[in-house]
């Protein structure tokens, strides 16, 4: 599914499900999410994208589900993966390995209210512009999210994207490459 229609393929609405995106493997925690999201009282539906090639029997555990709230398509590309995550309510970053995620930065950047798993590598990204979950407390962080008036989960979504605009943006990137590399030239390693 690739299309500017992916809402409408998966029965989904702007701003009416929790979005994940990850490979569905156990390190990045999609069966956390799916128990956490089948705990809340909400009409909302939680949409869990992605794959894997090397693991099938953790993807049967997680599409292992009679929640008609959870929808699991497999992996999405190109502009349906945009339309998604333009979208969501809210993101759920839950991997625990790996460093920069570029789907948590691509979430935040379209300012997406972030809930995310508190390691130190996703809270350097997150930096205060998103919502820190532990494995035993999401699907208390999820309730806590739904139940933010508006006003406080749109600041959120602008935090998010400040700091990705701040932090992550192309210009900044090249500026930090090319000072160190300026510094490593003259030898000041």
């Amino acid at each position: 599914v690739a299309t500017d229609e992916v809402l409408g393929q998966l029965g989904l609405e702007p701003r009416e499900y929790f979005l994940y995106v990850s490979r569905l493997e156990p390190e990045n925690n999609a069966l956390l999410v799916r128990e956490a999201f089948e705990k809340v009282r909400t009409p909302l539906k939680l949409a869990l994208i992605g794959d894997a090639p090397y693991a099938a029997d953790y993807i049967r555990q997680v599409r292992s589900t009679a929640d008609p709230r959870i929808v699991i398509p497999g992996a999405i590309y190109g502009q349906g993966y945009r339309e998604l995550g333009s979208n969501c309510f809210a993101y759920i970053h839950a991997t625990e390995v790996g460093g920069t995620h570029p789907a948590l930065i691509e979430a935040m950047g379209r300012g997406a209210l972030t809930i995310y798993l508190d390691t130190p590598e996703n809270a350097e990204v997150a930096g205060g512009a998103g919502v820190a979950f532990t494995y035993e407390n999401l699907a208390e962080v999820l309730e806590m999210v739904l139940q933010m008036p508006e006003g406080e989960r749109e600041m959120w979504r602008a935090r998010a994207a400040e700091r990705v605009r701040s932090r992550y943006s192309w210009d900044r990137v090249t500026d930090a490459y090319e000072t160190l590399l300026t510094r490593l030239a003259c030898g000041a390693g």
